[in-house]
């Protein structure tokens, strides 16, 4: 059987993200929280939250360290990855966080217009313009 991995989660974020320059790339690191409200058998609501940490390295790092903030939504899609650590007292640590590869931004706010998508530069170029209807290729 062949793996799959991949992730896609819409929450937000926990803290402010931080960017760091490693060599020659940036990579932004923070913390999301997914919320899930239900309703037990008995009928008694409930609601939880979990706790995911997500990466993102290259250019497209700088853009979410720019526009997103503590509690802001956000709308990520990646891949599981895990790191491994030993502490300073010799203890071996691992973590699973999400290697995001895309994403997009969900604010409700009235200024996300001035926010530009993740891909919003691509949409731009590839966007053909037209000025009247005899202008639709089609």
């Amino acid at each position: 059987m062949a793996n799959y991995n991949k992730v896609i989660v819409a929450a937000n974020l926990v803290s402010d993200p931080e960017l760091k320059s490693v060599g020659d790339s940036n990579v932004v690191r923070f913390r999301v929280a997914i919320n899930r409200k239900y309703t037990t058998k008995s009928g008694e609501k409930k609601e939880e939250s979990t706790y995911i940490d997500a990466e993102m390295w290259g250019p497209r790092a700088t853009i979410i360290s720019e526009y997103l903030k503590k509690g802001d939504p956000v709308l990520i899609e990646g891949h599981l990855k895990q790191e491994n650590w030993e502490t300073k007292d010799g203890e071996k640590r691992s973590k699973i966080l999400v290697s995001i590869e895309d994403f997009e931004f969900m604010s409700n706010k009235k200024d996300s217009d001035s926010k530009p998508s993740s891909d919003s530069k691509n949409n731009q170029k590839n966007k053909p313009k037209a000025d009247s209807l005899q202008d639709i290729p089609f």
